[in-house]
Order: structure tokens, then sequence, then C-alpha cells
């Protein structure tokens, strides 16, 4: 068993290798359509790729059927890849949120959606504080070999991630890093280190400007991100549950 297992990742890795680093002219995704892509990372699930609107990600099942057999796309690996990461982030929120949850429980009054709607509020302030760091910012010089993305940063809109179950490591890309130095259309004569950048489509949502980009997340600043992304998807559950209560 063991054995098959090993030939089984040995050759998921050799197609992820085959892939990345494939351009497409266009790539349909429902309503959107990204031209000049060029793909960089590759998994059980997801595409990662740079295009004409910046940096983004798609998931395989949301392919078409010739481009999902074009990239290898399992459906019964990708559910089971899905499945361990919801298994991992829930052993997670067990091991390491359960405490700060039950005193944030304890702190709201119950039944109060004004308290649960401030305790979210103050999460989302968190995540936002945590993803927009400032990064180094230098001066472009004529000898500097620079990578420049266009337009812009980040292609347009942003993934609602589901609060509750997302590992924001799984999604963290360091694209950048490949180069030394680079800017973008957005921010002519400066350059930023690519080292200490990264793009993540899980917590997108909450780049507050988009015409720079993000620092590079280190392991504790994406534990703290998934403590309070279940903080408040459980938070949400409960305003619903709120609202769906009968007034007295």
């Amino acid at each position: 068993m063991q054995i098959r297992v090993l030939i089984l990742l040995n050759l998921l890795v050799m197609a992820s290798v085959a892939i990345a680093g494939e351009t497409l002219s266009l790539l349909t995704v429902g309503p959107n359509t990204y031209k000049h892509v060029a793909i960089f990372k590759t998994n059980a699930t997801d595409i990662f790729f740079t295009s004409d609107q910046g940096l983004g990600n798609v998931k395989l099942k949301d392919l078409g059927p010739e481009m999902q057999k074009h990239f290898n796309f399992n459906a019964t690996n990708a559910a089971a890849v899905e499945q361990k990461r919801k298994k991992g982030a829930a052993l997670y929120h067990l091991q390491v949120v359960g405490e700060a949850d039950k005193a944030s429980s304890i702190s709201i009054e119950p039944n109060n959606p004004a308290a649960v709607k401030a305790e979210i509020d103050d999460a989302v302030a968190r995540v936002e504080q945590i993803v927009n760091q400032p990064v180094t910012r230098l001066t472009r010089t004529p000898e500097m070999s620079v990578a420049t993305y266009s337009p812009g940063w980040f292609h347009p809109g942003a993934v609602r991630p589901d609060f509750k179950t997302v590992d924001v490591h799984a999604t963290q890309s360091l694209d950048f890093e490949k180069n030394q130095y680079v800017t973008s259309d957005l921010n002519p004569g400066v350059v930023f280190l690519g080292g200490e950048l990264e793009f993540n489509a899980m917590t997108k949502m909450f780049y507050t400007d988009r015409s720079l980009p993000k620092k590079k997340l280190t392991e504790a600043e994406m534990l703290e991100i998934n403590r309070l992304y279940r903080v408040i998807g459980r938070d949400e559950d409960g305003l619903e549950q709120m609202q769906e209560q009968p007034v007295p």
C-alpha cells in the first residue's frame, strides 16, 4: 500500500512540474476570461497564475471538462484534499482556538447582535492590520533588474473565504520571490523586494490598498488569521441564528 501511495504522489508531482510554467493565451472560468496566462503553481485543487489582470487563482473544479483533463484534475483526489484541509482546520480550531472562543463567548451577552457584530468588526480589523503591513520600498536605479506586473498587482475582485474551514497556508503564493526586485505600473520609480512579498487569494478580500504589494506572512501571522477567521465564521452563524429566532 505504501509503495502504491508513493508512486501516486510521484506522478502527481511530475504532472504539477510539467504544467507549472505553462502559458495560455486565454483561460475562461465561468463568466471570467483571463488573457496571457502564465501558470506558476498547481495542486490537486487549484491553479495559480499571472495574467493581464494580475495575480490570481481558480479552482480546477470550476474549469470546463477539457481544461480539467488538461490539468489532470481528479475529482476524487481533489475532494480528499479539501476534506483533509477541513479536518486540519477543525483540529487547529480545537487545539488553538478553543480557549479563545470560550473566552470570547463568555464576554458576549446571549442574544446580543450588537455585541456579536462588534466582535466580527474587531476580527476583521485585525485581519486587515496583518495583511496590509508595510513592505520595503526602494528607489529604482538603472542597474536594477526589475520584474514589472501590469496592469497593477492583482486582478479585480476577491474570493470570500469559508471562514469556518479555510487554511490560509494552503493558498499562500510566493511567486514574487523568483525576482529580487519587482514593481508594477502603479508604482513608477519604486521597487519592492520580491522575497518579502506574497499573494493569497484567501486574504485578498481584506487588501485595503491594491496599489501596493502585500507582505509575506509568517507562520504565526497565518495561524492568527486562521483563528480570526474562525471567530468571524462562528459569529456570522450566531447572528444568522438570532435573526431566525421568533420575536416574543
